[in-house]
């Protein structure tokens, strides 16, 4: 009589999921499949018939990563034996389950590690969507010239640290990896250097040869032309750029891929009426002699020309088609970005922070160097993908208590507010958008402006009060009319440098709820900032994810524990309102996990004390990222 054979199909499958994840001994296991097979006693051979009647062995799927192995360990195994013996076909038969595992533990030393097989798939990083991009620009040979020149030699610490922590991707793979035609190896890092300088050829070149990395070169068109730059804030010196000849090497060498960084870009206008610049490739210019700002189509027209310019450089001198736009400063707009589809530019690249996916190549973002970021430093910045991960610490200013008879007056009031708030070292800002009679402190043509001063006060706020994170009120009795609010939101998006908009549904008015469409205001805004940030102050949101951030009174915040449990809702996301008398209330709120505070009183003219300074200071994060970047 034929023997049954010792395992069961129920065993040989749960032998499978104990065992799944021992791919990193598949070469032990090879070599010491004979030492196996020597302890294995009652062996069955079936026929290929018996085989192919047996159900299939689907490949388990790892419950952490929901990749499927496909190689599992036991047929791995099997195969092994039935090699060494010439035979054909072969089916173990065990006396247990046990003996085959205490086997396994006296071949291969896995002690109690194969008694917990499970824990192992933990140690098993598997091929991922996700890479994180790095941005440098000045490499020196000596002391930094600014905050953003690295030293040669703190470039060879990290490339090192990059060798031996990470995988360093080239473009290609990533670009590979969006068409499915690869997947990028774990922890996967893209290099990229700005602005086109000769240091690059001279001090980078060389060791990505050396380290077999590959990196992105972006380049300003005219620098190039002109050779040098034209003030790149370094003391006593006007940086090189690299020339086309020492591009051409580079193209063909394959360690760089040589991208724009636009033609003429790269450069600062006048973007309010008070005379301050910001990014050209963001914002709309301002014309004090005639007294308004740059049209839509001027704007995109510009933009479009200048860069099928730099594209044609590229190619003249490279031969090469170019479809990646590093933007200046990291800063675009809605507008920008589609003229940069336009000219073929489908690869963009921000100074925004955070991981980026293959399947987005035209939102990649990217950790800025600075040059007092040491090697501890850069290791934790990577390792959160220089995120800041500092809380929201928001102050309110409203512009009413600023604004005055002479431009003199407001400009006082506003220094002597930047100074108050520099010395706080708050992270969050909420200005006032509309005077309390209803008149807007920005450009539009939808309502009565009072002034074109938002702009001003956001900006320099982020600038000279180093405050990161800058954001309008708008409160419910301007939202109620839909048409007008929506035409005066995009206006918002498209004069002032600001974060996004804080929706302030508190009312006095003793009047039935209102349904405010959000969405209309979101969807306006971003057309022109895609980016922007959305936060809802005093109601219970309807759909949570919508928003950003919920602003909850200190008073309220045990009733609005239950909404919780949505997971759109949480306590990251949430930010207390602290009233005047806020003492009382604080201990209590980060204990519970309620990081996010804003002081819901007017700023200007409040003397903080000890305590306030040190509950609101946010200590500056090493990762210092510029914040002029994509809104």
């Amino acid at each position: 009589m034929q023997k049954g054979p010792c395992l069961s199909e129920t065993q040989q499958k749960n032998l499978h999921l104990r065992l799944k994840f021992r791919q990193s001994q598949m070469q032990l296991i090879r070599l010491k499949a004979h030492e196996i097979k020597k302890n294995l006693d009652g062996c069955e051979i079936l026929s290929k018939e018996a085989l192919k009647r047996a159900p299939p062995l689907t490949p388990p799927t790892n419950p952490i990563t929901n990749l499927s192995v496909k190689i599992p360990l036991f047929q791995l195994m099997v195969k092994r034996m039935v090699s060494t013996n010439g035979m054909n076909f072969l089916k173990l038969k065990l006396k247990s389950v046990p003996f085959f595992i205490s086997s396994l533990v006296l071949t291969f030393g896995l002690g109690a590690e194969a008694q917990q097989l499970v824990s192992a798939s933990q140690k098993v990083t598997p091929p991922t969507d996700n890479f994180t991009t790095i941005c440098w620009h000045d490499v020196t040979n000596g002391n930094p010239g600014n905050a953003f020149s690295v030293r040669k030699k703190d470039l060879i610490e990290q490339f090192d640290y990059l060798r031996a922590n990470y995988n360093v991707v080239s473009l290609k793979d990533i670009v590979d990896a969006s068409q499915g035609k690869k997947t990028l190896p774990p922890k996967a890092v893209l290099l990229t250097f700005d602005d086109g300088l000769d240091s690059f050829y001279e001090n980078v070149y060389p060791l990505l040869k050396s380290y077999k990395f590959k990196a992105v070169f972006a380049i300003v068109g005219k620098w190039t032309e002109d050779g040098v730059t034209p003030d790149y804030g370094v003391k006593d010196s006007v940086p090189k750029t690299a020339n086309w000849n020492q591009l051409k090497e580079m193209s063909d060498s394959g360690f760089v891929d040589i991208v724009s960084h636009t033609y003429d870009m790269h450069q600062g206008q006048v973007f309010n009426p008070q005379g301050s610049e910001a990014a050209m490739a963001a914002f709309f210019k301002y014309d004090a002699q005639k007294k308004s700002y740059q049209s839509e189509e001027d704007f995109t027209a510009r933009a479009l020309a200048d860069l099928k310019k730099n594209n044609e450089l590229i190619k003249k001198h490279l031969g090469k088609d170019n479809n990646v736009i590093v933007w200046p400063y990291g800063a675009s707009n809605s507008l920008s970005r589609k003229a940069a589809e336009e000219a073929g530019l489908t690869i963009q690249m921000s100074l925004r922070t955070g991981l980026n996916s293959v399947h987005d190549l035209a939102h990649i973002r990217r950790g800025l160097m600075f040059s007092d970021m040491d090697i501890n430093q850069f290791a934790q910045s990577l390792k959160q993908a220089f995120v800041d991960q500092s809380p929201l610490r928001m102050i309110r200013v409203d512009i009413d208590s600023l604004w005055k008879k002479t431009e003199a007056e407001t400009e006082q009031n506003l220094g002597d507010l930047l100074d108050n708030t520099l010395a706080l070292g708050a992270n969050g800002v909420l200005l006032q958008a509309l005077s309390d009679t209803g008149e807007a402190y920005f450009a539009t043509s939808a309502v009565k402006m009072r002034g074109d001063y938002l702009n001003r006060v956001g900006h320099s706020m982020r600038y000279r009060a180093n405050v990161p994170y800058v954001y309008a009120r708008l409160p419910q009795s301007f939202l109620k009319d839909t048409s007008i609010a929506t035409a005066a939101i995009r206006d918002l998006a498209k004069y002032t440098d600001i974060d996004g908009i804080f929706f302030d549904m508190r009312t006095k008015e003793k009047s039935k709820d209102v349904t405010i469409p959000f969405e209309t205001f979101m969807a306006a805004a971003r057309t022109v900032r895609p980016n922007w940030q959305f936060g809802l102050i005093g109601q219970k949101p309807v759909d949570a994810s919508l928003f950003n951030y919920v602003v909850v009174a200190a008073k309220d915040v045990e009733k609005e524990k239950a909404l919780q449990a949505d997971s759109e809702y949480r306590p990251a996301k949430v930010v207390v309102a602290l009233p005047q008398d806020y003492k009382s209330d604080v201990p209590t709120l980060t204990t519970q996990g309620y990081l996010n505070l804003f002081y819901d009183v007017n700023f200007n003219g409040f003397t903080p004390d000890a305590e306030f300074k040190s509950l609101f200071s946010v200590r500056q994060s090493t990762l210092k990222q510029n914040k002029a970047e994509t809104k």
